[in-house]
Parts: C-alpha cells; structure tokens; sequence
C-alpha cells in the first residue's frame, strides 16, 4: 500500500502562498476611481471658477473700452469744434485787417489831397497794392500830390504811370494814374 503524507514536516515542505479576496481588489479599484473622478471634478470646478473670473474681467475691460472710446468720441469732436473756432477767428482777424485797410489807405490818400485841386476817379486795391487814377487842373497839382504820399509813412514804392492833358466841359484838365504799396 502507498501512503501519502499530507502534512508538510519536513525539509522538503514549502509555505503555501496567501490568496487575496477579490473583493478587497475591488474596493480599492473603485476606490481609486473615485479618487480620480473626485480630482477631476475639482480641478474642472477650479477651471470653471478661473473661466467666471476672466469672463468678469472681460466685461469689465469691454465695459471700459466702451467708455474710453466714448471719451475719444468727445475730445475728436472738441478738437473739430475747436479747429472750426480757430478757423473763424482766423477769417474774423482777416476782415478786420481788410477792413481797416482800405479805410486807412482812403484817410491818407484824402490827407494828400487836401490843399490841392484834384478829384479821384478811381481806387483800386489788391492786396497791398494800391492803383489810383485822377483828374487835376495842373500837372504841378498831380506832382505834389505824389510828393505829399510820399511824404506818409503808411505808402511805399510810389509811382506816377501817366499823366496826360485833356479836355472836360471846355475846361483843361490833366489826367493821371498813380500806384504805390502799403508799407508793412
């Protein structure tokens, strides 16, 4: 008959080796799971937080820009008014000096004319050149006149283009044409 020994005595026994519970295998399975999901779920709730936050500062930013080019609108339009104004004061500064000068021409020219026995015809002026055209009773009434011009600081340059006899009403008359400059 064999016999069988089923204790382990002995050199030649070995231990036998544990076996784990799939169960506890398990559990730590869905355990880790959970671990991740519950990270995730965070990380993605501090992502959303982060998103609300910069969505926030967005508005605010669209918000500021809104006003800021609201604030650009109203300095371009100072700016044009103020352009506009700069423009009509620089017309008015002109019909001032045109206005006074031909005025000033007419009080220095009349000035020379005074003693003398002559009468104006005509007054042309354009710019600072002034054209002038008469009739006197004497050639020496038309040079004295010139001479009286030039003796006035306000004209310049002072030239008699013509002077020539003629007759009006029977009467002997010289005709002349004068030009000058304004000074300044």
């Amino acid at each position: 008959m064999i016999r069988i020994n089923l204790l382990a005595s002995g050199p030649k026994g070995t231990k036998a080796k544990p076996q784990y519970d799939v169960r506890a295998q398990a559990m730590l399975g869905v355990g880790v799971v959970l671990i991740v999901l519950a990270g995730c779920w965070w990380y993605s709730s501090a992502l959303d937080g982060e998103i609300a936050t910069l969505q926030e500062d967005k508005q605010g930013k669209e918000t500021q820009i809104a006003q800021l080019k609201q604030q650009v609108k109203q300095v371009e339009d100072f700016e044009q008014k103020k352009k506009l104004l700069e423009e009509k004061n620089r017309i008015i500064e002109q019909l001032e000096q045109s206005r006074t000068g031909p005025v000033k021409v007419l009080d220095h020219v009349s000035q020379s004319v005074e003693p003398l026995k002559i009468w104006l015809t005509k007054l042309g002026m354009a710019s600072d050149a002034v054209e002038l055209e008469g009739k006197a009773l004497t050639n020496d009434d038309v040079v004295e006149f010139a001479n009286n011009l030039r003796r006035t600081e306000y004209f310049t340059g002072i030239n008699l283009q013509e002077s020539k006899a003629a007759t009006e009403n029977k009467v002997n008359v010289y005709q002349f044409r004068l030009t000058f400059r304004l000074k300044g």
